[in-house]
């Protein structure tokens, strides 16, 4: 089931980010990132994040466990105003390879459609071919490379789908 984030998930959603960063990111996005302190920045970070209003944060909840975390809304890429953009999809490892990436991205692309958004936008690492994988599986387009420099230090590629429905 799909939900809209309440304030008692925000551990377990930051969790769950904070796994991801360090068991898919490792190798390619600064190592700074991934220890104990940047974990610990993250986490306010997200936290703040999430109370803010600025995205839609929804969870996917199986079975009563909160099973992973996906943020949405409006782009700030300036080449792409107006698009809808997938903040952060996450998944916690013991749910993933069961489709509820493919079912937050299909609820994504509905919410975008019904709020009359032509476009959808995402980046992933360019070290993150499973990412990459998932998102040209479904439809997503290769536009464009970028260096994240501070504080990523690697480079990040952007999808993008028409939603011409």
């Amino acid at each position: 089931m799909i939900r809209l984030l309440q304030e008692e998930d925000i551990e377990i959603v930051c969790k769950i980010v904070n796994d991801n960063w360090r068991s898919v990111y490792d190798g390619y996005v600064n190592e700074q990132l991934l220890n104990d302190n940047g974990c610990f920045n993250r986490k306010k970070r997200l936290k703040a994040d999430f109370l803010s209003g600025r995205l839609s944060n929804y969870v996917y909840e199986c079975d009563g466990h909160i099973a992973a975390i996906l943020s949405i809304g409006d782009t700030v890429d300036n080449d792409k105003i107006g698009a809808f953009e997938v903040w952060r999809i996450y998944i916690s490892e013991a749910y993933q390879n069961q489709g509820i990436g493919s079912q937050l991205l299909n609820f994504t692309e509905q919410q975008a459609f019904k709020c009359g958004y032509k476009e959808i936008v995402i980046w992933a690492f360019k070290g993150n071919s499973r990412a990459i994988s998932f998102y040209k599986k479904h439809g997503y387009i290769k536009d464009k490379e970028e260096y994240f420099g501070e504080p990523y230090l690697t480079y990040a590629v952007r999808f993008n789908k028409n939603l011409n429905k």
